[in-house]
Formats: structure tokens, C-alpha cells, sequence
């Protein structure tokens, strides 16, 4: 990635929008870039955060051990994403483990440094906030979703989520950028993988979606947003 393209990134970043060109300028001079490939952990769950990281390219995925040894898929993160700040903003051990799915190019400042960037940059603090409550809210939306509505709500509202947020254009409609089992889509919804399967399957068979191993293309976006919507 070249100087230009960190920095537009850094532009769009949620923790440093609306922050003055030298203040950027800053930011960037002050962080470090990586690149690592794909199927490398990040960070392990329980750790304590020793630096921020922003995705810059690739997807990476965020899962938790649960008792007895279960793993749940808890996010799909893509280029721009921060990736365990709510920790670093806590100082809080994280919440889950992060392991990059494609080669990926992080940019990462280390937690001092993060935290004396917010002290002296108030905006950034804002941005803070502001990035913390909107994933809090996020996560009461999906525990409502998964007290109220049913499985295929469900599975139609993740598809949609990660479509707007990975997808890529493809023949026939909008793949999700992801090599996304049936499995990843049971953990996030909250359910298991034999519903998935049917669902996906019935979804197929009325061309809806186009799915494969590892593999789903959203071909009618207005007939899956009516699903998510209306439960049929």
C-alpha cells in the first residue's frame, strides 16, 4: 500500500474521521504497518491489548471459545475495521480471538501511544465514543433479533450485513467476499448447521441465492431484505 492509500484509509477509519490534515499526517507517521497471511492469529481471547489495530486489506475473523469448547464466529471484519478497540479503549482484557482469513496489511499503534493520541487530539476521543456505542447498540439489536425473530430473519439480516460490508460484484448479483461455511453462519445467527443448510438449500432452489462450498452470491438482494423483514 503506498503513503496515499494508508492515508485515505486512515480518512475513513471511524476512530479518525473529521481529524485535520496534519493531525492525520501524525496519526500515520506514528503507526506501524504489516502485512501477515492469512490463517494468522492476531490476538487470543483473554489477552490484554498491547496495541490498537486498524484492517487495512483482507478480512479477518473474530470468534470466541465458549465452555465445553464450542467456537462462535462473533464478527466478519474488512479494509477499515478496528479490530479489538473496544479493549483497548477499556483496558480490558479481549473479549475474543482474531485470526486473519486472507493475507492481510494491518496498521497498528501501540495502547500508550493510542491513548496519548486521544488525550491530545479530542476528536479522536469523540470517535471513541462515538465507535463504542454503536457496536453496543449493534449487539443489543442482534440478541433482540435472536429472542424475537426466526432463524431465516435471521440468516437473511447476516447475509445482508456481510453482502454491505464485504461484498464484492459478481455474475448473477453480490458475493460476500468471505469464504463463509454453513458452519460460520449457524454461529453468528445462533443456531445450527443442519437448519442452515436447509435454509440455504431452499433459498438455491428458488434463486435466491446462488451457494456453493464456501461460496454465496445474494441474486435477489429485494427477496432476501423481504425475508429479513417480514420472516417469509
Amino acid at each position: 500500500m503506498s503513503e496515499a492509500d494508508v492515508k485515505e484509509l486512515l480518512w475513513r477509519n471511524p476512530l479518525f474521521m473529521s481529524l485535520p490534515d496534519a493531525a492525520l499526517d501524525e496519526v500515520l507517521f506514528a503507526s506501524k504497518l504489516r502485512k501477515i497471511p492469512a490463517k494468522t492469529t492476531i490476538f487470543h481471547q483473554g489477552d490484554i491489548p498491547k496495541e490498537m489495530v486498524a484492517l487495512g486489506n483482507g478480512i479477518v475473523k473474530v470468534w470466541q471459545m465458549r465452555s465445553g469448547g464450542a467456537t462462535a464466529t462473533i464478527h466478519v471484519l474488512g479494509p477499515g475495521d478496528l479490530i479489538g478497540a473496544t479493549a483497548v479503549f477499556g483496558r480490558l482484557p479481549l473479549l475474543a480471538t482474531a485470526t486473519t482469513v486472507t493475507d492481510c496489511v494491518l496498521l497498528s499503534w501501540a495502547v500508550a501511544l493510542t491513548h496519548d493520541l486521544m488525550e491530545r487530539f479530542p476528536v479522536i476521543r469523540l470517535n471513541a465514543l462515538g465507535y463504542v456505542s454503536l457496536h453496543a447498540e449493534e449487539l443489543v439489536q442482534r440478541l433482540g433479533e435472536m429472542a424475537t425473530e426466526r432463524v431465516e430473519q435471521r440468516i437473511a439480516r447476516s447475509l445482508l450485513r456481510l453482502a454491505d460490508h464485504i461484498g464484492l460484484a459478481a455474475s448473477g448479483g453480490v458475493e460476500i467476499g468471505y469464504p463463509l461455511s454453513r458452519q460460520d453462519i449457524a454461529e453468528i445467527v445462533g443456531t445450527d448447521l443442519y437448519v442452515v443448510s436447509r435454509v440455504l438449500h431452499d433459498w438455491t432452489d428458488r434463486g435466491f441465492i446462488m451457494a456453493g462450498r464456501l461460496r454465496i452470491i445474494l441474486c435477489d438482494r429485494e427477496r432476501i431484505e423481504q425475508i429479513a423483514t417480514e420472516g417469509r
